[in-house]
């Protein structure tokens, strides 16, 4: 008794003299701690994802060596309740533990030279994905699948208690939160109706109801995406029934570069004059109010944010944001160029990596670069077009260089121009004026307008990498008829890539933030 006596003092002691840490660092520890106890096959995710939620709540950085004390701490525990477990084997976890950590929080910030949250956020959000667009982040993935595959053989090596009461047990699923509809109020508080009353119902033109229309009329489910993206960004119907910007668009006004982004190439950019964004923007200049349910863009409005992409949660449920701010170092509110691209496949249900959960949280997890090689990043779901005498780029295909990435909303019977070719030397000779395709994205064109449809034939003289990569990729459409081939254009600088549709790349479709907003627009709206 005495014995016992003095051994609770002990850990009472130990117990208040224990390190405090931040309750996020400790729920991501206790978390990892309570995984590898009982063998959990999703620590990895979980992890991750713990990361993540960090990161996007607390607008800081953990420190490795908080994360490695707190995770130490939960060792201990760990240890506690399972008396088989060596001095060694405590060890041989922290030392794991530590490894991984220093890897997360010390070499991946530091080889990228991270300054924001934000910029972590979308380093570890692609080495979770399989990115390996840069040589340090190839060189970080194979480190960290390192790292888990060394702390995995640890793990399944014990044998451990699994005490399913230890911990919070909250990790990423903590973020599943439920709401109930604008206005609406809780259940209780919904006045009865007449048993015979029949209340007037407006036409419901929803998300199913307007996909199976635009599908119906020949719209491909990728285009679809982001058509309802774009709808829903600027809680608009008229978005949809604008025709494309072209050359004669005028530039807005009232937006002004204030510097660059840490890599040198971005510029950062802030509203200086909201009347004249309002007056000008080619979304906001024709809409003079908006509905109950909808957010007033025209008092915050979206324009081009380099490197800005949509809010989320880790949590499965969590939906697409685009009217909350979560950019990477600025304060407007905006998306770029690859936020926009998997806003779109997201809402659509298309996946982007197979073997994934289709979660909102990816839309950090891979740039524009990320695109021109898929398989080799991570994107399973996606692959490089052919083109034949009857196969050439379709609408809802995605076209990427290093630095932007577009979706094709819509493509002409001829879209590369070349029905008038009839030899090698006219398929050399094809520009993008000849083009006839209309691209949906995020970009500073316009004077920063942000997310847009454009004439690919006026938007590409003002993109110079798209538009030399583009022309080649006519050129091979060009010689598949000419020459009655089919080619498999690798130009190492840009690709044409292309969603499979197979089942195991579609799942259950990310909704928007506001898109309620939109289920007003009239049938049809976005299948023309």
């Amino acid at each position: 008794m005495r014995k016992q006596y003095i051994y609770l003092s002990i850990f009472g002691m130990m117990t208040a003299c224990a390190p405090q840490f931040n309750p996020a660092v400790e729920e991501i520890a206790s978390n990892t701690a309570q995984d590898i106890a009982c063998k959990n096959q999703n620590l990895e995710t979980k992890l991750w994802d713990g990361l993540k939620s960090y990161l996007i709540e607390q607008k800081q950085i953990p420190t490795a060596s908080e994360m490695k004390s707190a995770m130490h701490g939960q060792i201990e525990k760990l240890a506690a309740d399972n008396a088989q477990l060596s001095s060694a084997d405590v060890a041989k976890l922290n030392g794991d533990l530590d490894a991984l950590v220093d890897s997360l929080l010390t070499e991946a910030p530091q080889g990228e030279r991270v300054e924001s949250p934000e910029q972590l956020l979308g380093l570890l959000s692609a080495i979770d994905v399989g990115d390996r667009s840069t040589v340090f982040r190839s060189y970080m993935q194979d480190r960290v699948r390192g790292n888990f595959t060394a702390l995995s053989k640890t793990i399944q090596s014990y044998d451990l208690n699994c005490n399913t009461s230890a911990g919070t047990g909250s990790g990423a699923d903590s973020n599943i939160a439920t709401s109930t509809p604008s206005g609406s109020g809780s259940l209780d508080a919904v006045a009865p109706q007449a048993p015979n009353e029949v209340m007037p119902q407006a036409p419901n033109y929803d998300y199913e109801y307007q996909k199976q229309q635009a599908l119906a009329a020949g719209v491909s489910l990728a285009a679809f995406g982001g058509r309802w993206a774009i709808a829903t960004a600027y809680q608009s119907c008229q978005s949809m029934e604008m025709s494309p910007l072209n050359a004669q668009t005028p530039e807005i006004q009232g937006i002004k570069i204030i510097g660059k982004h840490s890599d040198g190439v971005g510029n950062k950019r802030t509203i200086a004059s909201l009347p004249s964004v309002q007056a000008t923007h080619p979304y906001l200049k024709g809409v003079s109010s908006y509905g109950q349910s909808c957010v007033n863009v025209r008092q915050n409005p979206l324009i081009y944010d380099y490197g800005g992409k949509p809010y989320a949660t880790t949590a499965a449920t969590s939906p697409i944001d685009l009217h909350k701010n979560n950019g990477d170092g600025t304060s407007v509110l905006g998306i770029d160029c690859s936020g926009f691209v998997f806003t779109a496949m997201a809402t659509a249900g298309l996946k982007m990596k197979s073997g994934r959960a289709l979660k909102a949280s990816d839309s950090w997890a891979w740039g524009s670069t990320s695109y021109v090689e898929p398989q080799n990043n991570g994107l399973t779901c996606l692959s490089k077009i052919s083109v034949s005498p009857t196969s050439t780029m379709k609408a809802g295909d995605i076209v990427a260089v290093q630095g932007h990435v577009i979706l094709i909303d819509k493509v002409g019977a001829d879209p590369f121009g070349i029905a008038g070719a009839k030899t090698e030397k006219d398929c050399a000779a094809l520009t993008a004026k000849g083009f006839d395709f209309i691209v949906a994205q995020s970009s500073p064109s316009a004077g920063a307008v942000g997310i847009n449809r454009y004439e690919a034939r006026d938007y590409l003289p003002t993109s110079a990498k798209m538009n030399a990569g583009l022309q080649k990729y006519a050129y091979y459409t060009c010689l598949a008829k000419v020459n009655n081939k089919t080619y498999t254009p690798n130009l190492g600088t840009l690709s044409v890539v292309r969603h499979k549709g197979t089942a195991d790349c579609i799942a259950p479709r990310v909704t928007l933030a506001h898109e309620s907003c939109i289920q007003g627009c009239s049938s049809g709206t976005f299948s023309n």
